[in-house]
């Protein structure tokens, strides 16, 4: 099984997609923010949080619940935005920054990709001819991330997304 925690109505092709808001897509509907989720142990292959965690009162809380809904070597992938992205502060409903080291630190997943990404990806599948320049620019900004974002990324107007893949570990 695989799950799209926080979909929006708008979920990845064979997730089962779970929202606080029931639309066509949303599969179950559950508020993120309240545990445990509607599922077994050890049930899902793999889990995306897609620009999710920013939103939640507690984003540790609903990363240990996905350790329990994974499978070992389940994967779960993450997409939030950076720091150095002008909607990470300046959307109200954003309650939590993320930096590239902060899934570093997380226990029980073991860091398989961490990627910066100079646009956020859904708004490039809108604009596919703006995805040159972001790949270039992305390109560059993962050769040494720690460089990018303690000085690059002020200087190329921020990043617009961290995506990270992380390996379930018991």
């Amino acid at each position: 099984m695989k799950i799209d925690l926080g979909c929006n109505g708008n979920k990845g092709k064979g997730y089962v997609g779970v929202d606080i808001t029931p639309s066509k897509c949303v599969d179950v509907v559950h508020d993120l923010n309240k545990y445990p989720y509607p599922f077994e142990d050890n049930c899902a292959d793999e889990i995306l949080a897609s620009h999710i965690l920013e939103h939640l009162d507690d984003w540790t809380k609903a990363i240990k619940e996905s350790h329990r809904i994974l499978k070992p070597s389940g994967t779960l992938i993450i997409k939030v935005p950076h720091f150095s992205c002008v909607s990470a502060y300046s959307n109200i409903q954003h309650k939590h920054y993320f930096g590239c080291d902060t899934f570093n630190q997380l226990k029980y997943f073991k860091v398989k990709k961490i990627e910066l990404r100079y646009m956020d990806t859904r708004k490039v599948e809108k604009r596919k001819w703006k995805y040159i320049p972001s790949r270039i620019i992305s390109f560059f900004a993962n050769l040494n991330i720690w460089f990018c974002e303690r000085i690059w990324c002020y200087l190329v107007g921020g990043f617009g997304e961290i995506y990270v893949e992380l390996e379930h570990q018991k």
